[in-house]
């Protein structure tokens, strides 16, 4: 796999790019960044069967799929492992394998010298460098993000000790073994050192000089959102300018820009999913003066409306349905609710960062995200906060389990 990455404008701070995935025989992905990774659970997007989210239209042809979702079994002994891409409809997709989903915030689990500890509904799975390798190649992965020892500690052990450099110092060796192992994917290297500034720092400029990594994952998300952001910047602009920067858990609306306007080539898109399971329609606009980011249909008075999710959208839910049915949908708590839930706010999502390059060309991003800010204000995109603290889905009711 080679992966080519060219920056059409900024080095510092907001850019734009090009990402190209070259996969030999295969057709070559290629996406324009800022942009976004197909969030999925066990490997397909939430509520979407294929066929319906072929309807999603403006998607980048890249899924992420956690590999913590299929520890229940031992990751390279699973038999079914290499065919989850016919399996999941994955298709033609780029996937790009990461260990953690990046909507679970809380973990209780610890790492050793040698293996990653990792939370799954099967228990707690020791996960080592050469297994994730054996588990990347065994899906043929495009791309992979190499375990790393996150540290799940409050403070002060963020800050200082020797917990933060014994944490960076393994990560680095990690990242040696599991590339030992690998055989075609390009390798994202996590930037470590949680809240030290030295650490940070450190860890930056070591991977920064290292040829053998494609791009960079900023992928603490034990840490708070304001720290994750804090984290992120303070490492970006000590890394590789010509490599793509990747960012776990900040896809809500309001850290997307932030972390754009720093430097963030890459998100996930959890954030839809999280909308979806709340009953909420995407509503919020780059630009423009709204100041409601969301459509709550689960209100009363959306019985008796007729018209569209969201005015003036164009995807598959507003072109055929009403707010009066997915009220009704959702009381019934009845799947298709979700289902087009998803396919709406997935299609706002891939609007949402149409916008922002759209602005970025223009370079009226700095100004639109100051007046983004100002009309939603704090807490207008808290539902990745409630997914993670929800034991079961508001709209299906099903309990959750480990991602509860």
């Amino acid at each position: 796999m080679r992966l080519h990455f060219e920056v059409a404008s900024g080095s510092a701070g907001a850019r734009s790019g090009t990402l190209v995935l070259d996969r030999g025989e295969q057709d070559s992905v290629q996406m324009q960044t800022p942009s976004f990774f197909k969030y999925t659970r066990h490997g397909m997007q939430p509520h979407l069967v294929p066929d319906v989210a072929a309807e999603v239209t403006g998607l980048p042809a890249v899924t992420h799929v956690q590999l913590e979702d299929f520890l229940d079994e031992r990751p390279t002994e699973q038999r079914h492992f290499a065919e989850l891409r016919k399996f999941a409809g994955i298709g033609l997709d780029a996937v790009v394998l990461d260990v953690l989903d990046p909507t679970v915030t809380a973990r209780a689990v610890t790492s050793a010298e040698k293996f990653m500890g990792v939370d799954s509904e099967g228990g707690v799975r020791r996960l080592t460098p050469a297994a994730f390798a054996r588990a990347v190649n065994a899906l043929d992965a495009d791309v992979a993000v190499a375990p790393a020892d996150y540290v799940h500690e409050a403070q002060p052990s963020l800050t200082r000790g020797k917990r933060i450099s014994k944490s960076v110092a393994r990560s680095a060796r990690w990242l040696d073994e599991a590339l030992a192992g690998i055989t075609r994917a390009a390798v994202f290297a996590p930037v470590m050192g949680s809240l030290s500034p030295e650490l940070r720092d450190a860890s930056a400029r070591a991977l920064s000089t290292r040829s053998d990594v494609a791009g960079y994952a900023l992928s603490d998300v034990a840490l708070a959102p304001s720290d994750r952001l804090w984290a992120a910047q303070r490492s970006l602009p000590l890394l590789d300018a010509a490599k793509p920067r990747y960012m776990a858990g900040a896809s809500a609306p309001d850290m997307v820009l932030r972390a754009v306007l720093s430097g963030v080539d890459l998100v996930d898109s959890s954030y839809a999913y999280a909308v979806t399971e709340q009953g909420l329609a995407s509503a919020y606009t780059l630009g423009g003066d709204g100041t409601a980011a969301h459509v709550d249909l689960w209100q009363d008075a959306m019985a008796a409306d007729f018209g569209p999710l969201v005015a003036g959208c164009t995807c598959f839910a507003c072109r055929s349905h009403h707010r009066a049915y997915l009220h009704h949908l959702l009381r019934a708590r009845e799947m298709l609710a979700t289902v087009l839930l998803q396919a709406h706010n997935l299609h706002w999502y891939a609007r949402f960062f149409a916008d922002i390059r759209r602005s970025l060309a223009q370079g009226s991003l700095a100004a639109e995200a100051e007046g983004f800010f100002t009309r939603y204000g704090a807490g207008a995109f808290g539902e990745l906060d409630l997914l993670a603290t929800q034991a079961c889905s508001p709209t299906t009711k099903i309990q959750r389990r480990r991602h509860a």
